[in-house]
């Protein structure tokens, strides 16, 4: 059996155990690309408490959240109310990371990622890495929240002051979206990636084709696919967008589009 029939293998036997114990069940964190694999599970059980959740809502890796009937949680929005009324129940925990000012260091995604699984944590139990300039907020599984705390002290050279929180305020910060209004051959996919992420048309087909771009969460497949409006973009490694649509054409016949930049 290949491992993508064991990962949706073990997906259905967690459902079997939320269906028989009528309780809180979840996943580790997956990849964007697990998370795509998942569209049919979830079309099919659509209703029954059964969302991908990340913690906040623009996250990037999300975990598989089984919720009961009695606690009334059907998606991600009311998950996050939820919680806030039973805070020992959140799935995920932040880890607030900071630099000390004398340290005078800046550290990115991978340094702090590098450290954990330096500590033999497993990449599923991490999930997105928000770095600050002071430091990172990094989601983790709760159960490992206490374990990484104590010791994460430092990355690499650098010390830091580690303290776990609540996920809730960051569940309830609004993404900072740029507004950018650009103008492409026309609104297909791989002209908007380009556009979007000052990347090549070239890179832009390369990224598609190295299952490296998803649109409203499922994987992309086709360069030439036409984009209608309201599509969420995912390029791994380069950022998010918010395709808005197309808003006229030139002289030239070339479209205006407008594009909300995740920043």
């Amino acid at each position: 059996m290949d491992e993508n029939k064991l990962f949706l293998r073990g997906i259905e036997e967690k459902y079997d155990k939320f269906s028989y114990q009528n309780t809180q069940l979840r996943t580790d964190f997956m990849s964007p690309e697990q998370q795509s694999m998942l569209s049919g599970f979830l079309r099919a059980h659509s209703g029954q408490g059964i969302f991908l959740f990340g913690g906040y809502p623009e996250a990037e890796r999300k975990l598989l959240l089984f919720m009961p009937e009695y606690t009334e949680v059907r998606d991600e929005d009311e998950a996050i109310e939820y919680f806030k009324t039973v805070p020992e129940d959140w799935p995920v925990r932040i880890l607030k990371c900071t630099i000390p000012k004398q340290e005078k260091a800046a550290l990115g995604h991978r340094d702090y990622l590098g450290a954990l699984m330096g500590l033999g944590i497993k990449r599923e139990k991490i999930g997105d890495i928000l770095v600050r300039p002071d430091g990172a907020d990094i989601l983790v599984i709760s159960e490992m929240a206490d374990y990484m705390e104590r010791e994460l002290s430092q990355v690499g050279r650098v010390s830091l002051r580690v303290e776990q929180e609540s996920p809730e305020a960051l569940a309830m910060a609004e993404a900072k979206r740029e507004l950018l209004r650009l103008n492409v051959a026309s609104p297909r996919l791989d002209n908007v990636l380009s556009a979007v992420f000052s990347i090549s048309r070239k890179s832009a087909t390369e990224a598609i084709s190295g299952g490296l771009v998803f649109v409203n969460g499922v994987l992309a497949t086709k360069a030439d696919f036409q984009l209608k409006g309201g599509e969420k973009l995912v390029l791994r490694r380069k950022g998010k967008a918010l395709y808005l649509g197309r808003t006229g054409t030139s002289k030239k016949g070339k479209a205006y589009i407008d594009v909300e930049k995740y920043i």
